[in-house]
């Protein structure tokens, strides 16, 4: 009888994950559709590429909370069947599936990686999810590849979760061990033109550094990058005259000529 309750959290969480937020939040704050912007992903590196850091990080954490919540709340109702660690995956990888295809919006949804961090963060390794969240932060940095950072910590976490999964040997934990290796190669199969275009090399950055330069940057650089151009034009300006008051002279030049040639 308690599997079929299983199969309830299944169709329950999976329309929890359809609730897009940077969807709600694009259209709530700026009147759009994110879907009709930059990249045309509602997630939030595509919020990052569009409206900036904080909109990314309120997309972030919404989507995140939904999945997480959801599982930690399903694993807790389920822990005195020892069922833990199996519902808290059933019901996070209905999320990531409901916010992947999501049916109210014609099955065109995101690529899951906020709601996975989600399930870390919520989950017995959240202290994991943490480090690897500002690990990949720092990388994204530097790289300013999006999907690779993405990628890099969805495996990492998944990799750790495996390996708890093998040493404690839960109820059923061969099932849980395969949930998670789906939501990896879900992972890889939504950012899979992500891939194609960086192995082509046409991948789009991010241009995450210069968004937090811009958010984090001292205002004197921005003073200077100001008075340049100003400068440019000055001196632009000066040379013009400069050169136009020596045509002038040249041209008085080549009348004296012509009327000192003129007698003979």
């Amino acid at each position: 009888m308690i599997y079929y309750w299983l199969i309830l959290v299944v169709v329950v969480c999976y329309f929890i994950g359809n609730v897009s937020f940077a969807r709600v939040f694009a259209k709530l704050f700026k009147h759009e559709d994110i879907t009709q912007k930059g990249s045309g992903n509602p997630g939030t590196m595509n919020m990052l590429r569009v409206y900036g850091i904080g909109y990314a990080l309120l997309t972030l954490l919404f989507d995140a909370l939904k999945a997480g919540v959801a599982a930690m709340v399903c694993g807790y109702i389920f822990a005195p069947y020892g069922l833990f660690e199996l519902a808290f995956l059933v019901a996070g990888t209905s999320v990531v599936v409901g916010h992947n295809f999501p049916v109210i919006y014609k099955f065109k949804g995101g690529k899951g990686v906020a709601s996975l961090f989600g399930i870390f963060l919520f989950s017995p390794l959240w202290y994991v999810g943490i480090i690897m969240f500002f690990i990949c932060a720092i990388f994204l940095y530097f790289v300013d590849y999006a999907f690779l950072a993405s990628l890099i910590f969805v495996f990492a976490l998944g990799i750790a979760w495996i390996v708890r999964l093998a040493i404690l040997q839960p109820m059923w934990w061969w099932i849980c061990i395969i949930l998670i290796a789906f939501n990896l190669i879900l992972c890889v199969i939504m950012h899979r033109a992500n891939i194609t275009r960086f192995v082509k090399g046409t991948e789009n950055a991010t241009n995450f550094k210069q968004k937090v330069n811009k958010l984090f940057g001292k205002k004197e650089k921005v003073e200077e990058a100001e008075i340049k151009p100003e400068k440019e034009i000055v001196i632009t300006e000066a040379e013009q005259a400069k050169a136009e008051e020596e045509a002038k002279k040249q041209k008085e030049l080549d009348k004296e000529e012509d009327q000192t040639e003129k007698p003979q």
